[in-house]
């Protein structure tokens, strides 16, 4: 297989690219004349001018930028007054204007195939957050509804909506995802107001940042109204739940009704699996009740297949993750995957079609082993750790600043069951196991066994490196810092906690972050930065 085309125009674009290498933040970075952090407005994340890469990488992630800008267009065109009564409704609708901002710094200092692979998967994160964008701005009755306002379902954001593939005629919708889940990645300084709106209703400071967050969106009527009913859910975890009473006041206030999805906490187990199996049945009649129609199995199916499809290409891209060659990784794969299964949650037949695509390249970069990043990665680090890993280009940053590749985040383990399309009835029990593995729900909740199970994808994927988030918030995190410890030592990996705290960054600013990784790998590891202008700048200000 070759995927390359010889071009006559090389000549004149390896001149170009000669001439015009100065530019080239990398180049800077490697000749002691700037970096990666030279083109930014101080204390902002927004930059001069473009990143030059060279003139075909230039142009590739020019063309990656138009298209995520015509997608953007499109979908305010399907309902342009929804939208610009949406901006005047929300507070939290103006972050969503940083989108650009927030894309381009993701892939900084990508060239050739992984910024290839990370175009396309770009492009498709944003034609799936336009999709949902359409899908509640254009039926939210606060800003005027639509001709399916009351076919929506909401769900909550950290509960897989797979199963409702069954209802063909409904469109399911996380409830959180925009004034909440997403825009936090994209605006840092956001989410600190709905957190403080939560305090100032007495919620306790010292509550995840994130439940808190979610709480302030429902006291402040921020939520979209959409459908008939909205489902909420116990995941990930005791926090969670507290947000979903609070929700569930102000949503039965708007005329909906409601229905707790509640999984079970210790869910390894066959009882637990029967359990969350009875949840799903009973969500299911729910629905149909609601809103009167009979739940479709064989549509069902369909959508379990295209699961199973999604999952084998996941399979697939792990196989290449294990060798020195794949072109996927860092946010590129993190964000990817995260949007995929908890936004698309094989609903989205694109998904496949990327998918396809992005394991032809890989399979190519493999067979001619060619290394990502010019061959830079010093080190091989799986990331255990929910968003905060977004906000501030983690996985971007500590590849560009010390050469430390983020192989997979623990959102990359999400949903990894196969579903038996064979029998209706095993098809549901295993979807009900999807249920199960929900955002951060087994990963940190559950059991000691769901999150000591880092080890075990760690040395399955060759790392040498594990960095735990540690949100200073999570009780349940911080009452085993010095088990993680021991059980890192144990297995011979570098370990180290990376501080956060979710959605506020005003309790563990950005730089903080970074810090906690600049003492580690100068000091422990005793090595140099790639980029010494990435290493301490102040992005306060940024979105």
């Amino acid at each position: 297989m070759n995927l390359k085309i010889k071009n006559p125009l090389d000549p004149v674009i390896n001149f170009v690219d000669d001439k015009l290498k100065k530019f080239d933040p990398i180049w800077m970075a490697e000749n002691g004349v700037g970096g990666q952090r030279t083109r930014y407005y101080d204390q902002t994340g927004i930059a001069k001018y473009r990143e030059w890469r060279g003139v075909k990488d230039t142009m590739q992630a020019y063309v990656c930028w138009l298209k995520n800008l015509g997608m953007m267009g499109l979908m305010i065109g399907k309902s342009p007054m929804n939208f610009l009564k949406a901006f005047w409704e929300y507070r939290w609708m103006g972050s969503y204007l940083g989108t650009f901002a927030f894309l381009d710094r993701l892939f900084e200092g990508y060239r050739g195939y992984e910024l290839k692979v990370a175009c396309l998967n770009s492009n498709t994160i944003v034609h799936c957050i336009t999709d949902m964008m359409v899908n509640i701005i254009a039926n939210d009755r606060r800003v005027g509804g639509g001709k399916n306002t009351y076919n929506v379902v909401g769900i909550d954001e950290a509960l897989p909506h797979l199963f409702m593939g069954g209802f063909p005629t409904l469109t399911s919708i996380p409830l959180q995802t925009l004034p909440e889940f997403v825009v936090c990645d994209i605006d840092q300084h956001m989410e600190p107001y709905y957190i403080d709106v939560a305090e100032s209703f007495g919620l306790p400071a010292d509550v995840c940042s994130r439940c808190s967050a979610e709480t302030g969106v429902t006291l402040d009527d921020a939520f979209p109204i959409v459908g008939k009913a909205a489902i909420s859910s116990n995941t990930p975890c005791n926090a969670s739940e507290s947000t979903s009473m609070f929700q569930r006041r102000r949503f039965e206030d708007m005329g909906l009704a409601y229905h707790p999805f509640m999984n079970a906490m210790q869910h390894n187990t066959p009882e637990g699996h029967d359990y969350t199996l009875d949840e799903l049945k009973n969500t299911i009649k729910f629905i149909e009740d609601v809103y009167g129609v009979k739940y479709d199995m064989d549509a069902m199916m369909k959508v379990a297949k295209r699961s199973n499809e999604q999952l084998e290409y996941e399979h697939q891209k792990w196989d290449y993750f294990k060798t020195p060659y794949s072109p996927l990784g860092g946010i590129a794969e993190t964000l990817y995957k995260l949007v995929e299964f908890a936004l698309g949650n094989a609903m989205k037949p694109y998904f496949s079609k990327n998918d396809k695509k992005v394991v032809k390249i890989m399979e190519y970069c493999y067979v001619n082993k060619i290394k990502p990043y010019k061959g830079k990665t010093r080190h091989r680090a799986f990331l255990w750790g929910p968003s905060a890993v977004y906000y501030c280009d983690f996985p971007t940053w500590i590849q560009n600043c010390w050469g430390v590749a983020i192989i997979l985040n623990m959102d990359s383990t999400m949903g990894n069951v196969f579903i038996d399309t064979s029998d209706p009835e095993r098809a549901l029990y295993d979807i009900a196991r999807i249920e199960e593995k929900g955002i951060m729900r087994h990963h940190a909740v559950g059991g000691w066994d769901n999150v000591n199970a880092v080890w075990d994808w760690a040395k399955q994927f060759n790392c040498d490196m594990v960095i735990c988030n540690d949100n200073v918030a999570c009780k349940g995190m911080n009452g085993i810092h010095s088990m993680l410890e021991e059980e890192a030592n144990a297995h011979g990996f570098r370990f180290l906690f990376l501080p956060q705290d979710l959605e506020d960054h005003r309790t563990i600013p950005r730089q903080e972050m970074r810090n906690a990784i600049n003492n580690y790998m100068s000091v422990v590891m005793n090595e140099e930065p790639l980029d010494p202008t990435l290493v301490e700048f102040d992005d306060s200000m940024a979105w």
